[in-house]
């Protein structure tokens, strides 16, 4: 008679608590459907991927391994998932963002691979796990897998870095948003930790230490679905976060006043170069521009797609370049140019540089000057 385990208790509430999950979040009345749609998706193939390893480890079947090998393909969708999912949460864009089809190319990779692998007969089989061949598979599908959970996780980040940097005013929350997805990325990261770890060790340490293997990221994904349920229940206003009405956006100015409002701007940009102060603040700058802050910040969004820092940001490192083209560089140090341009720190400079034109002042300048 068989026995359960430890394993099997965290697997079976695992994926117990994932269905729960994704069917409360589809009954939601007042919800933020566009990124609950996807969390659905990712609460769903956790199930999924719970699922078939439970069966596998359990019942040794022949068709049960085959669904399990299939069922490792979507493994490879829940990174871009995880991406669309924090992209819709931060910046409610309209339409709703979407991944294009290259980032789902490792997924059709691997379901290429097991149909090539069905195709198989059993004597080849037999003789690739004989001799290790079949291997290599695991240990390049593996690697591909981690090497993409990883990506996405770190391009997630810097969205969520993006959003407390912004602190964007479409919700009314936005710091239980930050909170949630701290623990959301915080567990996600502890998946992939621990699938690291076990990567490495099974593959070029091989300790025997108890839990650190490839079970471990099968352990991890309960963690992960539990931190999605406990603030589902201790903040559910996080998942009723209601999209902002196309509406009340257009109803913010009107556009005579979206005009106005950018002719006074251009204005104190070129003619004033209010930017070079750099004390300047929305508040101040709305002051002279005869309007509020919220209203200033509306419009930066909305009609020049920035906030009010990068759009400073953006006319400074401007002035700053027509600075160069002049050879005032050959006369002055860039931090003197940048110090005259309105920033106040060396580091916020190439800070801010770098993220405009994707490379320090310094190397840019020099392949202009080459060029």
């Amino acid at each position: 008679m068989y026995e359960f385990t430890f394993l099997d208790v965290v697997l079976i509430a695992g994926l117990s608590q994932g269905i729960f999950l994704a069917l409360s979040l589809r009954l939601l009345k007042e919800r933020n459907k566009q990124a609950n749609a996807v969390l659905v998706w990712i609460l769903s193939i956790s199930v999924l991927m719970l699922l078939g390893k439970l069966s596998l480890f359990r019942f040794k079947v022949e068709w049960i391994w085959y669904v399990a090998l299939f069922v490792d393909s979507v493994i490879f969708l829940i990174g871009p998932l995880i991406y669309m999912y924090v992209r819709r949460l931060t910046f409610q864009e309209n339409p709703a963002f979407t991944v294009s089809w290259p980032h789902y190319i490792p997924t059709i990779i691997h379901v290429i691979y097991f149909f090539w692998y069905f195709s198989l007969s059993r004597e080849t089989l037999q003789e690739w796990h004989q001799t290790g061949r079949i291997n290599y598979f695991y240990f390049g599908f593996e690697l591909l897998g981690l090497l993409s959970f990883a990506y996405y996780w770190i391009i997630s980040a810097g969205v969520f870095k993006k959003f407390n940097r912004l602190k964007t005013d479409e919700f009314s929350n936005p710091q239980q948003v930050s909170k949630f997805l701290k623990v959301f990325l915080g567990s996600l990261g502890l998946c992939l930790l621990f699938w690291v770890f076990s990567f490495l060790n099974s593959n070029f340490f091989f300790y025997d230490i108890p839990y650190l293997s490839y079970l471990s990221l099968w352990i991890s994904i309960p963690v992960f679905i539990y931190a999605v349920g406990y603030y589902s229940l201790r903040q559910p206003e996080i998942f009723r976060i209601p999209l902002p009405k196309p509406k009340e956006v257009r109803a913010r100015l009107k556009p005579e006043e979206i005009q106005q409002l950018k002719k006074r701007l251009q204005y104190f940009m070129h003619e004033e170069s209010v930017f070079l102060d750099p004390a300047i603040t929305l508040k101040t700058l709305s002051e002279k521009l005869h309007t509020t802050p919220n209203n200033l910040s509306w419009f930066l969004n909305n009609v020049y797609h920035s906030s009010f820092s990068d759009y400073i940001n953006k006319m400074r490192i401007e002035r700053f370049l027509e600075k160069v083209a002049n050879g005032e560089h050959l006369k002055k140090t860039l931090l003197a140019l940048a110090m005259e341009v309105g920033f106040n720190s060396k580091s916020n400079f190439n800070k801010v540089f770098k993220a405009q034109k994707g490379e320090p002042p310094s190397s840019y300048i020099k392949k202009k000057s080459v060029a």
